[in-house]
Formats: structure tokens, C-alpha cells, sequence
């Protein structure tokens, strides 16, 4: 029997001795039947992109997606390609915790990258299943360059397993099925904020398998090239906080597709680089001000149109962040150079 399906099932007894033990609990028929929901758990830090190290229960389903952990650190003073926020890829935080996975969704010649996992039980036919997940499109990484935009970030559920063992470009690829239990069909742009996609579906057979990814061809596949002309890797993008269950409100339920959780929020460096202009920000907010290894550069207050002078910040990529008075949180990148 493979190891993975060996932890599940451990993963499921232990779930299950717990509802018998605290059978007066309602969560526990509440439970999410993602393993590892959210890519803390491992055997060892990831240090070497595609999968060669991957989130516990999870696997590579086709060609060389990549495990992203904040434990991985860094190497003589340089954030790891495999570091969370700042690696080869993107500067982002995950979504909860301190991990994340990301695939390219997106190369010609119908290329994808899949990740999948054995549920902690299988799902029963004709019941309705709620699916929630959180995606980021990745850019401004410290070594590849993607500069694509696409839709189809899904979902799908299997019978079988499809864990990929061969080489980039070889091997018994996962076949585009152009169909996914719940899929995004609008193209995400975001690159500073995680969006939030979610769906339900009726089990029309008792499947055992999750699978993360763009299930669709090329011509099903809708993009958009951030700079036409240059060479650019994939639509490559980050997964985060994956729910399924059968209980209604269990998962958190997005309304619509937004690409901006700050669509009114506006950063502008002007001056020669010497000033940083915030608008759209409701008084009363705080911001902060991260460079690109995540540390604090500056705090102050919203009081309407703010401007801050920045001479002193260092160059390079920078995130803002800001926290209304309500408790809603916005990220915005920006770069400073001067």
C-alpha cells in the first residue's frame, strides 16, 4: 500500500475515535476532508522546487509543481527559492500559516502542473459537497519570470490516483478533462491579495481523490500576456486553504469573483521617488509598509489622502498593507526606485 494512502487512513482513524470519544460534539460531523488543509505539516522543509519536498498527504499528480514553506529560511543571508513570502516565484505571505503550494496553471501545448491527495474519506454519493480555496497569481519572484494571467483555477475529484513520478515532459501525463467539480472561469489578476473560490456539487460517485489545478485545454483556457513579446514561463499560481465538506457553511463562501479586495485603494510614488501617496483608504486605518524580505519598513496612520515621505525606505519591491477601521485587510505592491 503507498505511504499516503497508509496516512490517511491513520489520519481518518484518529478522526474517527475522536468523534466516537466526543460524540456529544456537532463539529466533529463538521470535519473538512482536505488532509493537510492548509500545507503546514511535512517531513522535512522543502529544498528543492518541484515536489521533492511536499506538504504531508500530498503529491505531485503531473509534471513538477512546488512546495513553498516559510521553514525553508535561508542560505547564507539569501531567502531560498522555496521560502515564504520571498522566493523564486513571488513575494507573498500565505493565506493561514506558513505555507502554500503553486503550479503552473497555464503554458502552451496544454503543459499543467497538478497537485493532489487522498481525502480523509471518500465522498458519498448524491451528497452535496461544499469546496472552498484561495488562490494568488505569482509574480515578482527572485528567479522565474511569469508573466501570464489565466482562469480555470479548479478543483477536481477522482477515483484513482495519478502521482506522476517521471521527468519534466515524460511520463503518463493527466490527461485535460475541460471539466471540474468547481472551477474559476474569470481571469485572475491579483497579484498582491488571495482570492476566494467556492462551489458545491452533488457526489455522483464515491470519489476518494482531490486534485488541485487547470483541468482545461489551451482553447478552453482564457489568459492575458502582461508584456507582450518577452519570453514568460506560465500563469503560475498559488493554492492555500483548501476546504471540503458536507455541512453547509463549513467552507467560506465567495461572493462572486472580485480581483481586488481593494479595488478603491491607490498607491502612487511620486517626487522622484521620494514620496508615497495612499488614497482610498477610509480614515482611522493603519498601514504598514514591508520590503521584500518581509521586514517592517514603516508604520503610520490613515487620515484620508496620505503621504508619506519614503527618501529614507530602501529600493525594490515593497508591500502595503492596510488595516480599516473595521477589521478588512488590504494588500497592495508597489516599487520603489529612484
Amino acid at each position: 500500500m503507498h505511504l499516503l494512502h497508509k496516512r490517511s487512513s491513520a489520519v481518518f482513524a484518529l478522526w474517527a475515535m475522536a468523534c466516537l470519544f466526543f460524540f456529544a460534539l456537532p463539529r466533529c460531523k463538521a470535519q473538512n476532508l482536505a488532509p493537510n488543509s492548509s500545507f503546514e505539516l511535512h517531513d522535512t522543509c522543502p529544498e528543492i522546487f518541484g515536489f521533492a519536498s511536499r506538504p504531508l498527504y500530498w503529491d505531485r499528480w503531473d509534471q513538477s509543481p512546488d512546495y513553498f514553506h516559510a521553514c525553508a529560511g535561508s542560505l547564507g543571508g539569501v531567502d531560498t527559492l522555496l521560502d515564504v513570502p520571498w522566493n523564486g516565484f513571488t513575494w507573498q505571505y500565505a493565506h493561514d500559516g506558513d505555507a502554500y503550494v503553486g503550479m503552473g496553471l497555464y503554458t502552451v501545448d496544454d503543459f499543467r502542473e497538478l497537485v493532489g491527495a487522498p481525502l480523509i474519506e471518500p465522498l458519498v454519493v448524491g451528497q452535496t459537497y461544499y469546496v472552498s480555496y484561495w488562490v494568488n497569481l505569482a509574480t515578482e519572484g527572485s528567479y522565474w519570470e511569469t508573466r501570464w494571467a489565466s482562469n480555470n483555477q479548479g478543483v477536481l475529484f477522482t477515483m484513482d490516483e495519478h502521482i506522476w513520478s517521471g521527468q519534466t515532459g515524460s511520463g503518463p501525463e493527466f490527461a485535460p478533462r475541460n471539466y471540474a467539480h468547481v472551477n474559476n472561469p474569470t481571469i485572475i489578476t491579483d497579484t498582491a491579495n488571495w482570492t476566494l473560490v467556492s462551489g458545491s456539487f452533488v457526489a455522483d460517485s464515491a470519489y476518494r481523490y482531490i486534485v488541485l489545478g487547470n483541468f482545461f485545454n489551451d482553447a478552453l483556457t482564457d489568459t492575458v500576456h502582461f508584456t507582450p513579446g518577452q519570453p514568460s514561463l506560465a500563469a503560475y499560481y498559488l493554492y492555500d486553504a483548501i476546504c471540503v465538506s458536507p455541512t453547509p457553511g463549513e467552507c467560506p463562501t465567495a461572493v462572486g469573483l472580485p480581483e481586488s479586495g481593494q479595488a478603491a485603494l491607490e498607491v502612487r510614488i511620486w517626487g522622484g521617488g521620494q514620496w508615497l501617496q495612499v488614497d482610498g483608504a477610509s480614515a482611522g486605518s493603519t498601514a504598514w509598509v514591508f520590503d521584500a524580505g518581509g521586514r517592517l519598513v514603516a508604520q503610520f496612520a490613515i487620515t484620508g489622502s496620505t503621504t508619506q515621505p519614503i527618501g529614507h525606505w530602501p529600493e525594490g519591491v515593497c508591500v502595503l498593507r492596510v488595516q480599516g477601521r473595521t477589521g478588512s485587510i488590504w494588500h497592495e505592491k508597489f516599487v520603489v526606485m529612484r
